[in-house]
C-alpha cells in the first residue's frame, strides 16, 4: 500500500508526531556527531541526509516538511549557539540532499537522476561558498589552504615525538606533495559527495522494500550500471594527464577521481550482486565491504572492476540475440 498522506497530528505526538520528533533529533544528532565524536563521529554523520529521505518516502509532501524544516531550524541554532555557524550551510545542503532523495525514490528516479541532482544541491552551495572565500580572501584561498595544510602535518608528526631522520624525510615528501593535494580537492569533494548520495540512497532503497511502498523506485542497485557515455570521460581525463599542461594534469586528475568513483559504484553492485546470487552470509559481506572502502587497492580494484564491466558485461545485463 502507498504511505499515508494528508494532515499529520505533529502537534499531538501521535505515532506519526513522535516518528518526525525522533528523525529531527537524529537527523541533527548525525551532523553534530562529525565534530563531537572522534573518528566514529565521522562515519555516522555520513548518514545525516538519511532521515529526512526516509520521511519524505514514507509521507510525501507537504507532510514530511516537517522534519527538515524543524532540523534545519533547531540544527542551525544549535550551531549557533556552539559557535559553529559555519557549519550551517553544511547542515542545510545535507538535508537538502535528503529530501531530493527522498522525493527521488518516492517519483522513481532512476539512479543517476537522483544521485547526480542530490549531490549538485550540495556541490552548489560548496562552489558558492568557495568562490565567496576565495574574493574576500583577495585570491590567496588556496595559498592560505597550503599553509594550513602545511600546519595540520607537522602538528600531527610532531606528536609521534620522533625526530629521527625517517621522520623528517616523511614530513618533507608530505609537505611537497601539498600543493598537489589542495588541487585535488574539488575531486576528492564531489567523489565524497556522491558516495554520501550514494549510501544515503541504499538506505532508502532498503526502506521502500522493507515498507512495500508501491510509489518507490523498483530498481535495484545491484543491477544498476554506469552509462556507457561515460567511458569516454576515462580517456580525456587519462590524455589530460599525459599532455605536459600543468592546468590540464591537474583537471585530469580530478575529472580521473571523480569517474572512477563512479565506476568505484558500478564494481559494488557487481560484488553486491554476486553476494545476494550466492547467498553469502551477513559476516562474510560485511568484512569484504570493510576492505573494499578502507583498503586502497581493493578500492581501486573495485573501480577497475566497474570500469571492465563496459566490455565485459559480468552481471550478464545485456540479454545477447538468439
Amino acid at each position: 500500500m502507498n504511505a499515508p498522506q494528508g494532515n499529520l497530528p505533529f502537534l499531538r505526538l501521535g505515532s506519526a508526531g513522535k516518528e518526525f520528533f525522533f528523525q529531527i533529533v537524529l537527523t541533527i544528532g548525525l551532523f553534530l556527531s562529525i565534530s563531537f565524536v572522534p573518528l566514529a563521529g565521522f562515519f555516522s554523520g555520513l548518514f545525516t541526509p538519511a532521515p529526512t529521505a526516509l520521511a519524505v518516502i514514507r509521507w510525501g509532501f507537504p507532510a514530511a516538511w516537517y522534519v527538515p524544516g524543524f532540523a534545519g531550524v533547531l540544527g542551525s541554532l544549535i550551531l549557533y549557539l556552539l559557535d559553529s555557524s559555519h557549519g550551517i550551510p553544511y547542515l542545510l545542503a545535507l538535508i537538502g540532499m535528503g529530501a531530493i532523495i527522498g522525493h527521488g525514490s518516492r517519483s522513481q528516479w532512476s539512479t543517476e537522476k537522483t544521485i547526480g541532482v542530490s549531490s549538485l544541491l550540495v556541490i552548489g552551495m560548496a562552489g558558492l561558498f568557495s568562490i565567496l572565500a576565495f574574493s574576500e580572501t583577495n585570491g590567496e584561498l588556496v595559498r592560505q589552504i597550503e599553509q594550513d595544510l602545511r600546519g595540520a602535518i607537522s602538528a600531527t608528526l610532531k606528536q609521534f615525538g620522533n625526530s629521527s631522520f625517517e621522520t623528517q624525510e616523511l614530513e618533507q615528501n608530505l609537505l611537497d606533495t601539498v600543493p598537489l593535494m589542495v588541487r585535488i580537492i574539488p575531486g576528492v569533494f564531489i567523489s565524497c559527495t556522491l558516495g554520501i548520495a550514494w549510501l544515503n540512497l541504499l538506505i532508502s532503497r532498503r526502506f521502500c522494500r522493507a515498507a512495500a511502498i508501491e510509489s518507490c523506485a523498483s530498481e535495484k542497485l545491484t543491477l544498476w550500471k554506469t552509462p556507457e557515455f561515460i567511458v569516454w570521460f576515462v580517456i580525456a581525463g587519462g590524455l589530460m594527464v599525459l599532455l605536459p599542461v600543468g592546468d590540464l594534469k591537474l583537471l585530469g586528475f580530478n575529472l580521473l577521481i571523480v569517474i572512477g568513483t563512479i565506476y568505484f559504484f558500478q564494481g559494488l553492485a557487481i560484488v553486491s550482486f554476486y553476494f545476494e546470487k550466492w547467498k553469502m552470509p551477513f559476516f562474510v559481506k560485511g568484512f569484504v565491504y570493510a576492505v573494499l572502502f578502507l583498503q586502497q587497492f581493493a578500492l581501486m580494484a573495485t573501480a577497475v572492476l566497474g570500469l571492465f564491466d563496459v566490455w565485459f558485461d559480468f552481471r550478464k545485463l545485456v540479454k545477447k540475440p538468439a
